[in-house]
């Protein structure tokens, strides 16, 4: 307690850790102290002077965003200097604001509005015509400007300059004519631009693609998982009375999205509206009818029944379909089906490169979880370019970077966007991953060396905190048992304890690995043991269709048959009897013989993994379009239609199959996932032996 710093504010005692700014004392005890240019996350630089208060023995009112604590220190927010103060800066910010609060998106969500209401005066003095620009400025592909709305908080150039280093915009002129805009000869494109609608405290950055979406008052907010990649972000689906989806909102988890959201997740929810399935189909002479529930029940499982335990029959699903409803393929395929054949993906990997989580363990790093980013003075990426692969994961890079004067060393096949931070950039012809890492680690172990390699090596010889990050790519070399002895090697020179975290592409990636949708892969990490087990990978099943050694496929979801050649999985659809479950044709080039409509992340309960193994839930939205159904529920059906009972009749109650299934998530209760999720345990890593090749 003898750290802490103990001053008075209204009256009221606070003690406090040291250089605690005024204004988030204040918000410790309860006391609204009112702020525009002021973000907990960006460093603070007293613009809009909303946020003055009074400190007894200081002469002038002073910014309470830029002043830190000190002992014995008397504040007062509420007094009649103060509040005067307060309604002086309002009616300096209201001189130019436009009053169309009634078509501005802002307007029900707005601190200007709503400070105005509280603090601000009653009418205007003004009397000359107000300022005019175009609008809206349309400043990148989603982002719009009404510069009149802005009131200069520099929030939005603060987070360009601080946060993603993408500084595509910033203040131009001076005096009566200051605005924000765009560098001259760029648009605003950053992946992050997104995070500055929210940051904006007014109406002057709106999204393009969400634009008039609607009065706030008539908007509701359900806590929900980002599908756009495997970080987890954690997301609000904004939603009008549970019909479509009109807007995506970042949701603060530190474990995941460190409060941000990239533009792929935050506009990527086209899919939910637009093009969607809303009844069942049946191929009736050449041409898809509606048909009921029923109707396509039956005549599903009548193919599955005909190629069931031939092994003419393989199995696709989406890995951003939930746990429960991977979990209740991955019972019908393997129990009721007797097949092995099943994959979630048409990359061409192995079953053993696949789980690369597991690789890594075995290789004697530990289990990394993104957090561990936060605590190294020293970040090492293999095979990743985090830019693409995981957005919001580069921002926790960039902070540890430009915060913590954190050193990169890179080791990828060309220039990436963190190239720009690296202490060494270790750039390779592709193949060459395994040997490059070996040669890395022959040098730490060493001390040093030639090149580049030996420069990366003595700075990694040091004790400092480390951190490992590995890329998903890195499971389509062709000789990976090379590069998982390499990893091997370099953990043993890097020393003990160091976390190695995995990057993998889709939101439940990491689920469909855990639940046993990879062939040579049970649930729970179990190593399928004789060849009747292993089944084909999934590029291996659409050849195998094309080449007709497979009579039928079902796929879940058309995103592994994004993955593969066109013109490959146009073919083998053709040439099989074709079961389709998803929520859309639009990415299927061929017409099934069975349509099965499947609800999207949007309309149901259930539960992702996100790539570093933490289980989080997601919620019901908006309501199923037409007749489609959770996944689960039509594999359940299925299941009833072929004679075998699931015994399972809701969402908590699949959950709980998958808790005796996977160790891992033995530990985690469904009550406890919450909205923050959960990380799943660190079970011991499978044995790499019964997996094939």
């Amino acid at each position: 307690m003898s750290d802490l710093v103990t001053l008075t504010i209204d009256g009221q005692q606070i003690q406090t850790a040291p250089n605690t700014l005024l204004v988030e004392a204040a918000a410790q005890l309860g006391i609204l102290v009112p702020v525009y240019c002021y973000h907990p996350k960006l460093a603070p630089i007293g613009a809009c002077r909303m946020c003055l208060v009074e400190i007894e023995g200081m002469p002038k009112l002073t910014p309470s965003c830029t002043t830190p604590v000190k002992e014995g220190m008397v504040v007062h927010t509420q007094n009649a200097r103060v509040e005067k103060a307060r309604r002086g800066m309002l009616e300096f910010l209201l001189i130019h604001h436009p009053l169309d609060c009634p078509v501005c998106d802002k307007g029900g969500e707005c601190p200007l509005q709503d400070y105005t209401y509280e603090f601000g005066p009653r009418k205007t003095r003004f009397r000359y015509p107000k300022r005019h620009w175009d609008k809206p400025l349309q400043i990148g592909k989603n982002i719009l400007l009404d510069r009149e709305r802005c009131i200069m908080c520099l929030r939005c150039v603060r987070f360009c300059e601080e946060i993603s280093d993408h500084q595509q915009i910033g203040v131009f002129e001076r005096g009566h004519s200051q605005c924000i805009g765009t560098v001259p000869g760029h648009s605003f494109d950053s992946q992050f631009s997104g995070n500055t609608i929210e940051l904006c405290p007014v109406g002057a950055l709106t999204g393009a693609p969400t634009r008039f979406f609607g009065r706030t008052w008539e908007i509701q907010h359900t806590p929900s998982i980002c599908t756009g990649c495997a970080a987890g972000c954690n997301i609000r689906i904004d939603h009008r009375q549970q019909r479509d989806v009109v807007r995506l909102w970042s949701r603060e988890n530190k474990h995941t999205d460190d409060g941000w959201l990239c533009d792929r997740g935050r506009f990527g929810y086209e899919f939910v509206n637009q093009d969607r399935l809303k009844d069942f189909k049946i191929l009736q002479d050449g041409q898809l009818v509606d048909a009921t529930t029923q109707q396509a029940t039956v005549k599903a499982a009548s193919i599955l029944s005909k190629h069931a335990n031939s092994g003419s029959l393989g199995v696709l699903a989406s890995p951003i379909l939930t746990n429960e409803e991977l979990y209740a393929v991955e019972w019908l395929t393997r129990s009721v089906l007797q097949t092995s054949s099943i994959d979630h993906t048409a990359s061409a990997v192995n079953p053993q490169a696949v789980q690369l989580h597991s690789v890594v363990r075995e290789a004697g790093f530990r289990s990394g979880v993104l957090t561990d980013i936060d605590e190294a003075a020293q970040i090492v990426t293999i095979g990743v370019d985090l830019s693409n692969d995981q957005p919001i994961t580069e921002l926790r890079v960039k902070k540890a970077l430009f915060q913590r004067k954190a050193q990169l060393v890179s080791l990828y096949p060309e220039t990436i966007e963190l190239g720009r931070y690296t202490e060494h950039n270790l750039i390779y012809e592709p193949g060459q991953e395994a040997s490059v890492v070996a040669s890395l680690a022959a040098a730490v172990r060493s001390g040093g060396g030639e090149g580049v390699v030996g420069q990366a090596a003595r700075l990694l010889s040091s004790e400092a905190p480390k951190a490992v990050i590995v890329g998903w790519k890195l499971q389509g070399l062709s000789d990976f048992s090379a590069l998982a002895k390499a990893l091997g090697e370099l953990a043993s020179a890097l020393g003990p304890d160091v976390p190695c975290i995995t990057i993998y592409p889709n939101c439940n990636t990491r689920g469909a690995l855990d639940l046993g949708i990879t062939p040579g892969w049970l649930p729970g990490g179990v190593a399928a043991t004789g060849s009747s087990e292993s089944g084909m990978t999934g590029i291996q099943i659409l050849e195998a269709a094309r080449d007709g050694r497979l009579k039928a496929l079902w796929v879940v979801g058309a995103e592994p048959l994004l993955e593969a050649d066109p013109e490959l999985v146009k073919a083998a659809l053709a040439n099989v009897e074709f079961i389709y479950q998803g929520w859309s044709l639009r990415d299927v080039p061929v017409d099934p013989d069975v349509v099965l409509a499947n609800v999207t992340f949007a309309e149901q309960a259930g539960t992702f993994t996100n790539t570093d193994g933490r289980v989080q839930r997601i919620y019901p939205a908006v309501k199923p379009h037409g007749r489609s159904r959770p996944g689960w529920q039509i594999v359940a059906d299925l299941g009833r239609a072929l004679g075998k009972t699931w015994e399972a009749t809701s969402d908590q109650e699949v959950f709980e199959q998958i808790r005796q299934a996977v160790p891992a998530y033995s530990q985690i209760k469904w009550s406890e996932v919450g909205t923050l999720g959960v990380q799943s345990g660190a079970s011991a890593p499978p044995a790499m032996a019964g997996a094939t090749g």
